[in-house]
């Protein structure tokens, strides 16, 4: 039973880790991104060339149209908000996960359904703010 509980919260912990890696990553690539397009724009109206028979006015048009569309994404995604959830979820599992183990190693006495109870409010609020956050 123990050992049914303890790997059930881990992996849960897991897998919001792993969903905190992704959130992570979008993030900061989508940050990258616009980034790099707002530097682009600028380099595209402050001199004038063509690339490709396109004017540079012309490009820095597109890449404007492009911005605010990886701004957008950005906010409705919310990776930032979601790699911070992710990340507090995670831990709360883990430090649960880690007091039910020193319990087991203590042969100390337990009520197991304390830590499932634990465990569901964990995933039960989890939810919630999730939901809270893409809802924005």
């Amino acid at each position: 039973m123990d050992n049914i509980l303890l790997s059930t919260i881990k992996a849960a912990a897991d897998n919001h880790s792993t969903q905190a890696a992704r959130h992570k990553y979008l993030h900061r690539s989508l940050w990258i991104a616009s980034s790099f397009i707002s530097v682009l724009i600028a380099i595209s109206t402050a001199f004038d060339f063509s690339l490709f028979h396109i004017a540079s006015k012309n490009i820095a048009t597109l890449f404007a149209i492009i911005l605010p569309m990886v701004t957008s994404y950005i906010v409705l995604r919310s990776p930032e908000k979601l790699w911070i959830h992710e990340i507090s979820i995670r831990n709360q599992l883990f430090d649960l996960h880690t007091e039910l183990n020193l319990l087991i190693k203590r042969n100390a006495e337990f009520n197991p359904a304390d830590f499932e109870q634990r465990y569901l409010a964990i995933m039960a609020n989890a939810n919630k703010k999730w939901i809270e956050i893409k809802e924005g």
